[in-house]
Order: C-alpha cells, then structure tokens, then sequence
C-alpha cells in the first residue's frame, strides 16, 4: 500500500492495536430498546441471545451465503434467514466456510435452501426492480431485500460521490475484494483494488485492515482520487433508475404488481 500513500502525500500508519470486540455490549443495547428486528451477519449469536430475544419479541434474522449456514440458522431458531448471493453489494456474510468459497448466486441459493429449510427465506443480491423480485418471489423466497438500489438514493447515508458513481458507467464493473476492509466485499471496481489483486496474504483481518486504510480513504476522498476508494456496490447497478426512495419503492410495488397479475 506505500505507493498510495505516497502519491496521496501521508505517512504510512502504524500497524493498528489489536481489536476488541464490542459485541456483547452491542447485543445488550438492542435487547434494552426492543426493536421488532434484530438481523445479524458474519455468524449466529449464543443460544442465550436468541432466547432473551424470543422472550422479549424480536423477530431474529440471521444471513446465510451457503445452504449449510441456512440450516445452522434454523437449527438455531432464527425467525428469518437472508439468502445472500454473491451479486450483492457489500461485505459477503459468510461464516462457515470463507466467503470466497461461498459465492453461489441470489436464486440458485434461494432454491437450494426452500428445498430444506422451512423458515421463512429472504432472497437479497441482484434484486433491484420489480422483475426481480417478482422472480425471487416465483422460486419460493417469502420476501426479497434491496441494497443498492437504496443505497444510491438520495435519502441514504452514502457520499454524494458514492451515488453518482453507482449511476455511472464505473458501476458497470464490481470486483470482491478483502484489500478495504479485511473481509471480502463486492463494490466498484478501483484501480487500487486491480494493482493488489492477489496480494491478499499482505492484508490485515478485519476490521484492523480498515482502520489501517482509513487515512488514505480520507485522503484520497479529499483530493478526489475516486479510483483509490471502493465504493460499495452490487451487481445489478447498471440497472438503476431512481434517486428518490419514496419513489423507487412505489416502482417496486407497482412493477412487482403488475408482473404478478399478468
């Protein structure tokens, strides 16, 4: 990473102090204000968790990114498992086996799982419009999630320059790549993430590779070296139309509608 960090103008950073996860903390806020859904990634909580959240009434959803984590999620009792494919913008959720070894797409897993699992399965990756959820729907997912097409509204938390680019013609190419964060993530393909392309052994583990990487994504944000930054993003961006969330999700319902009833 120094010839970034040169030509950016900052010092190379330190190596990063270990870790320390704030999860149990984190749990424990949500089981205090009771929110109707708890969804989690990157594994299961402890049976204990699950259980507090039985008790209190809060719907469970857990991510899965092959058929053998969908059914260690029900065998855990989850309420609601997401069937991630590998189309989908952002981290990869796996936590079984590792996530470059668990890229099946949205809808072979989604019939992989209805097949033998029997709680209900939320199709999420490549889904942007109501053809694909009308789609998602036909092959049996009780419902569908839309990431990126939310996430290039302007209603979202993204920066300004990280939904032009998911308009642009940058979003027709995505690449996964641990290099941002320590965990494999899809978004728009960079020439930083195509020079390190295989160099993955040089990358510390999450998240330890993010805070090691956050003053050249600040530099480089600040002299608007977009091709230095990796900005979330699914496969189907191409496809996107709307910047208005109220607006985009009434094309959801009115697409999904009408491909339905016809």
């Amino acid at each position: 990473f120094r010839p970034y960090f040169d030509e950016t103008g900052i010092a190379l950073p330190g190596k990063p102090a270990p870790f320390k996860s704030r999860f149990e903390n984190q749990v424990q806020v949500i089981l205090d204000i009771h929110p109707k859904v708890f969804s989690f990634v990157f594994g299961i909580p402890s049976a204990d968790v699950l259980e507090q959240c039985r008790k209190l009434g809060i719907k469970t959803i857990g991510a899965a990114t092959t058929l053998d984590e969908a059914l260690a999620l029900e065998a855990a009792g989850v309420d609601m498992i997401i069937a991630s494919g590998f189309e989908a913008g952002g981290h990869r959720p796996s936590f079984l086996s590792s996530a470059e070894q668990s890229i099946t797409g949205t809808f072979v897993l989604l019939q992989l799982i209805k097949e033998k699992v029997k709680t209900p399965v939320i199709a999420a990756g490549g889904i942007a419009n109501g053809r694909g959820i009308a789609a998602a729907l036909t092959l049996g997912a009780d419902a569908v999630q839309v990431g990126t097409a939310f996430l290039a509204c302007d209603e979202s938390g993204a920066l300004p320059v990280h939904r032009r680019v998911l308009f642009s013609d940058a979003a027709k190419y995505t690449t996964l790549s641990r290099a941002f964060t320590g965990r494999l993530g899809r978004g728009v393909t960079s020439r930083l993430a195509k020079d390190i392309e295989g160099k993955e052994k040089q990358f510390l583990p999450f998240p330890l590779q993010t805070t090691f990487i956050s003053s050249l994504r600040k530099a480089a944000l600040d002299q608007q070296k977009w091709d230095m930054i990796h900005f979330w993003s699914g496969q189907i961006a191409p496809i996107l139309k709307h910047t208005k969330a109220s607006v985009l999700m009434q094309s959801l319902i009115d697409e999904t509608s009408k491909i339905i009833k016809s």
